[in-house]
C-alpha cells in the first residue's frame, strides 16, 4: 500500500512539473489565422490568451516564423495582442528587409516569463 501511494506521489510530482507555469504567455487564439498580404501592405491579427504584459511601450515579442517583432504591447489585462504583420521582415543583421513569402507560420509570444504555445498563421499573397 506505501509502495503504491509513493507511486502515485511521484506520478503526480512528474505530471506538475510538466505544466506551464501560470505566468508564462499561452495564446488561445488567433484572429484571423489566414490573412492576404498584398505588396507593400500590412495585416493586423489579435492574439487572444493570458499572461501577456500588459502596456504601451510594449514588452511583448511575437516571433512569427524567423521574423521577430518587438515591443508589442497588450491589453491593460494581458490577456490580448494586436500586432501587424508586415509586407517585409528582417531576419536579422545588416541584411534588407525581405518579403514576407506565402505560407504557414508558426506565431508565438515571448515575454520575459518564457515563450507560448506555437499558433499556425496562414499568410497569402
Amino acid at each position: 500500500m506505501i509502495a503504491r501511494v509513493i507511486a502515485l506521489l511521484a506520478l503526480a510530482a512528474a505530471c506538475h512539473t510538466s505544466r506551464r507555469s501560470s505566468l508564462e504567455p499561452y495564446i488561445e487564439t488567433v484572429r484571423p489565422d489566414s490573412v492576404m498580404l498584398a505588396p507593400g501592405a500590412v495585416v493586423e491579427v489579435v492574439v487572444r490568451g493570458r499572461g501577456f504584459v500588459p502596456g504601451t511601450p510594449g514588452r511583448n515579442t511575437i516571433q512569427l516564423g524567423e521574423a521577430t517583432i518587438t515591443g508589442v504591447p497588450a491589453s491593460a489585462d494581458g490577456r490580448e495582442i494586436r500586432v501587424v504583420i508586415p509586407d517585409r521582415v528582417a531576419l536579422g543583421g545588416d541584411a534588407a528587409p525581405l518579403p514576407l513569402e506565402a505560407g504557414r507560420y508558426s506565431l508565438r509570444v515571448r515575454t520575459s516569463a518564457g515563450t507560448s504555445n506555437a499558433v499556425a498563421v496562414r499568410v497569402d499573397r
